[in-house]
């Protein structure tokens, strides 16, 4: 069964869109298909308020797009998926939230690790949202600039590892959510270092959607209220 994911990202990039292309292609069967638009790309500089408000933009890449079969939302706040379900009958993931199902599949309890404390909020919103901020045993960030996780200095990197081993010995967690997408080889060497399971969101998202669609299932598509007749006709 040939499949077509579409990964729509909030805040594109060049640099971002490849990585998180090349995540994806490492996960889906041979016979699917990874699109990802190269069109508003931004320059490369995150910008979380950008990302926050770019729902508008990302309804329209859903409607527009008429080829995919299924679409993974890279924002691990998960920013526009509810709106986004709303508008097409296909199936749509968040990252965050198919980390947090992936997580919640393998371990009886997990922690989150953010690069910046500014998306916390959300996260705590979304964790209850899907029930599971009780399995969700702490939420910390090593406050490190997003895109540098993907050159991921030697003083950033050990920042992460001290807060890996803080977070193991403090929490007990028996899996790690990091969010930053895209970031498959760093989540691999952890885990080798670590002996432990870190669950990379892109990835996660992937192996999700894709077989969701071959189940075929008929998702009900919104419809809009029939508009109301005020008054009696003359």
């Amino acid at each position: 069964m040939s499949i077509e994911i579409c990964i729509i990202n909030p805040h594109a990039t060049t640099k971002s869109n490849e990585k998180l292309k090349n995540c994806a292609i490492k996960i889906v069967d041979t016979n699917s298909n990874i699109f990802i638009s190269q069109e508003n790309l931004e320059n490369d500089y995150f910008s979380h308020h950008l990302e926050t408000t770019n729902v508008s933009s990302l309804v329209k890449q859903i409607e527009d797009n008429n080829s995919s079969d299924a679409f993974i939302i890279a924002s691990y706040e998960d920013i526009g998926v509810e709106t986004i379900r709303k508008v097409t009958s296909k199936p749509v993931i968040g990252i965050g939230e198919a980390s947090f199902y992936t997580a919640n599949i393998i371990a009886n309890k997990f922690s989150v690790i953010t690069n910046v404390s500014q998306s916390h909020e959300a996260l705590k919103n979304n964790l209850i949202k899907y029930d599971m901020d009780h399995k969700c045993v702490s939420l910390k960030s090593i406050e490190v600039p997003i895109l540098d996780m993907e050159t991921m200095s030697k003083s950033n990197l050990k920042k992460l590892e001290n807060e890996i081993e803080r977070t193991i010995s403090e929490d007990e967690p028996e899996a790690i959510i990091i969010t930053s997408a895209g970031i498959l080889k760093l989540s691999k060497d952890l885990g080798e270092k670590f002996n432990f399971p870190f669950i990379e969101g892109i990835t996660a998202a992937t192996a999700l959607i894709e077989n969701l669609t071959k189940l075929e299932l008929n998702i009900k598509k919104f419809i809009p209220k029939p508009a109301r007749n005020f008054g009696i006709p003359i």
